[in-house]
């Protein structure tokens, strides 16, 4: 019988995998286990160990939600900007390294992967192994912080991160916008673009993501942020605003803080009852015109729910699917398109079918976690192959 385990310090963690390598049984972190192994619960590993004001480091168990990481840094005038907005706020930190979510502020801040500073990792054996530091000078030769941190790498289990933090804007102010048709929407993120009026998010999704939340769809919607000083930001708003208008969209919301649209919405990122998010696709800009065209009609002809939503201004694209689980035909024939687009998987799809990636990177993961967990102890492919 399966039963599961929740560590509440790093010494306890290792003990369990110490206890997994001596038995051979598997442990099953961030997945749901099966009988012949233990689910770890890291939620109790969720002490804010240190906030480095001077250093702009904060350091954390894997366990703090990220909502309950910002509050706290709030008081301190800082933020870890890729859980700065409402929608990973129901995240833990742990899982937002595992589970590889964008840093949605990247265009104007940067990959996810450069505010992780440094982590310690337990290997299977038990032992402890500490990567990177508080500066980038203790980050030399072989970059083993994001090696270990890398998504679904199960290496080892991450039990501390150190995270880089930026002061909070000065002001911060957004939009909720629609758009009645796809080509306006894409119009005016290409003219937002040109412009060089750089938002501190946009996030867009469809009709039909919308309607796994609402009834009644309100066309193609945009949620963009400005943030930084008082005066830069109100011009870029007026910037935005106009171009809004210039493609006949319509704002119905203008906010300061997290508006009511963007809270509304604050499960987008969090698979639930009533949707299951598959995979993200990265595409050109200028491609995703056609991607999106060619999804709408694979829905339409294989009779599935399903619906897009992302990071439209730099080409990254999520799928949620109104289903218990995905189906392999669909996702198939969608990952065609991505590709006839010139764009790529994240391979997240391949990873819940317990598959590992394939070509040359893929054979690198399989030789590093042969030569880190020969006995596979970290969250072991399932028999039916689905994790």
């Amino acid at each position: 019988m399966s039963h599961s385990v929740s560590p509440q310090s790093i010494e306890e963690l290792r003990h369990v995998l110490r206890t997994a390598s001596a038995t051979g049984r598997p442990l099953y972190v961030y997945w749901q286990g099966k009988s012949a192994g233990v689910t770890v619960d890291l939620s109790k590993l969720d002490e804010i160990a240190e906030i480095d004001a001077a250093n702009l480091v904060v350091t954390v168990g894997p366990g703090v939600k990220l909502g309950t990481l910002a509050q706290q840094l709030a008081k301190w005038g800082l933020r870890f900007l890729p859980g700065d907005n409402p929608f990973y706020r129901d995240k833990t930190v742990g899982q937002f390294f595992y589970e590889g979510y964008s840093n949605l502020s990247s265009l104007k801040y940067g990959s996810a992967k450069h505010f992780l500073m440094g982590s310690e990792v337990v290997l299977p054996t038990g032992e402890l192994l500490k990567t990177g530091g508080k500066t980038v000078k203790n980050v030399t030769g072989y970059d083993f912080t994001r090696f270990f941190n890398a998504p679904y790498t199960d290496f080892g289990v991450t039990a501390k991160f150190l995270l880089k933090l930026l002061p909070l804007p000065e002001t911060r102010k957004g939009f909720a916008v629609t758009f009645d048709r796809v080509e306006k929407m894409l119009a005016f993120v290409g003219n937002l673009k040109e412009s060089r009026v750089i938002p501190a998010y946009l996030l867009w999704m469809d009709g039909s993501v919308q309607r796994f939340f609402q009834d009644s769809p309100a066309g193609q919607l945009i949620m963009l942020e400005f943030d930084g000083v008082q005066e830069d930001v109100d011009e870029q708003c007026q910037s935005a605003a106009a171009l809004v208008k210039k493609h006949n969209g319509a704002i119905c919301e203008a906010y300061e803080g997290d508006g009511q649209t963007a809270v509304k919405w604050s499960e987008l990122y969090r698979s639930a009852d009533h949707y299951l998010l598959t995979d993200e696709y990265k595409m050109a800009f200028t491609c995703q015109a056609e991607f999106m065209q060619a999804f709408g009609e694979i829905a339409k002809n294989s009779g599935v729910e399903a619906g897009l939503f992302g990071q439209v201004s730099e080409g990254k694209l999520n799928i949620a699917f109104k289903a218990a689980r995905p189906d392999d035909a669909f996702i198939g024939e969608v990952a065609a398109a991505v590709k006839q687009a010139g764009g790529i998987s994240s391979g997240k799809y391949a990873r819940l079918q317990g598959k590992c990636p394939s070509g040359i990177l893929g054979e690198l993961e399989q030789r590093a976690k042969a030569a880190f967990d020969p006995q596979q102890i970290i969250n072991r492919p399932l028999a039916e192959g689905v994790k």
